[in-house]
């Protein structure tokens, strides 16, 4: 199914929906997803899948930095003084039209805010390369699909997503003093369009990748790693469950609700993630959702969330020390993330 196609995106988000809201009410999205969710599937069933990494991702984890004394800006930048760099002040973004985001995409007509993000990407990538010690994102470049916000500096294509998600991979690293393992079974949660997922079934291609999410982010995630990876095995979403009831031997890349990951068999995943959405839930689905990732993972659950996070739709203010996560849970680290200051990262080894 070509999510370009207007009608195509709205039968299978409709199907996802009807599947999300037939399972137990603990699945179902809070007032906050689905104001979102809303607003984001008008904007994909228009046409806008070619273009969604400069319009629906800058509500994923593409940020419109613009201004110097964005938190940021001014956090790589104090890191990039230790290990100074002129080239940075050289990057250019090669191409703003249709980028949007609260009004703040407009502010991009404006020459010296398109050179701060400019500078800020080439800041971000220079402090993602600083921990990459196997040079992997000299052979990893973003992929064209969806309109990405390009920016160039030494003279290649670079891009904030990309140099986000390898700074997430290399927190997850350290998880695994020996490496992922090749076929590991990873589980994310909320995975956005799959920009994680794409790194790292680049780097590991044999591992088996299950996102996890509701629509629309879920038909988007599809749509966009399967064209990447169309010759994976794998399971894309249908209604029910009898399809999951075994598991999923032999494939690499499968789609599911929340309620439908529940009607599975444990998976033993060797990782599971979640990137900033739990704090968007209620108090009664974060404790839920504990309580899947122990289910599912007989390895490490990598968190990363605000430290404090106004949920205004819902009522509900979630804070850090609010995650219940068991006291038999070994911690690995746990940190206020070094570029996104305003969240911290965590990881912990699942027992009990």
């Amino acid at each position: 199914m070509i999510l370009s196609d207007a009608g195509a995106i709205g039968r299978i988000v409709d199907e996802m929906s009807a599947e999300v809201q037939e399972g137990p009410t603990i699945y179902q999205p809070s007032q906050f997803w689905k104001a979102l969710g809303g607003r984001h599937t008008a904007r994909i069933s228009d046409g806008g899948f070619a273009s969604f990494k400069r319009t629906i991702n800058t509500n994923y984890f593409n940020f419109l930095v613009a201004d110097r004394r964005d938190d940021q800006f001014r956090a790589l930048l104090k890191a990039w003084l230790r290990h100074p760099t002129p080239t940075v002040a050289s990057a250019r973004l090669l191409d703003w039209n249709g980028v949007e985001g609260e009004g703040r995409g407009r502010a991009f007509a404006l020459w010296r805010n398109r050179t701060v993000y400019a500078v800020f990407v080439a800041l971000l990538w220079e402090y993602a390369r600083r921990r990459d010690r196997l040079g992997l994102l000299e052979r990893l470049e973003e992929p064209s699909l969806g309109g990405p916000m390009l920016v160039r500096h030494r003279g290649r294509l670079i891009s904030q997503d990309l140099a986000n998600s390898f700074v997430e991979f290399a927190a997850i690293l350290e998880a695994f003093p020996t490496g992922i393992p090749e076929e590991a079974t990873v589980i994310e949660l909320g995975a956005g369009y799959g920009r994680l997922g794409w790194l790292l079934l680049s780097v590991l291609p044999r591992l088996r990748y299950i996102v996890v999410d509701i629509p629309p982010a879920l038909a988007i995630a599809q749509e966009y790693l399967t064209r990447l990876f169309p010759d994976l095995p794998t399971v894309r979403f249908q209604r029910g469950t009898d399809h999951l009831a075994a598991g999923l031997p032999g494939v690499q890349l499968a789609f599911v609700t929340p309620n439908q990951l529940e009607a599975m068999p444990a998976l033993g995943a060797d990782l599971f993630i979640n990137i900033s959405s739990l704090h968007e839930m209620r108090p009664d689905q974060i404790l839920h959702y504990i309580g899947v990732v122990r289910r599912h993972t007989a390895g490490v659950f990598y968190l990363k969330q605000w430290h404090t996070s106004v949920n205004a739709d819902d009522g509900v203010t979630i804070r850090q020390a609010d995650y219940p996560i068991p006291g038999s849970w070994e911690r690995i680290f746990e940190r206020r993330h070094p570029v996104q200051t305003g969240f911290f990262e965590a990881a912990y080894r699942v027992q009990g």
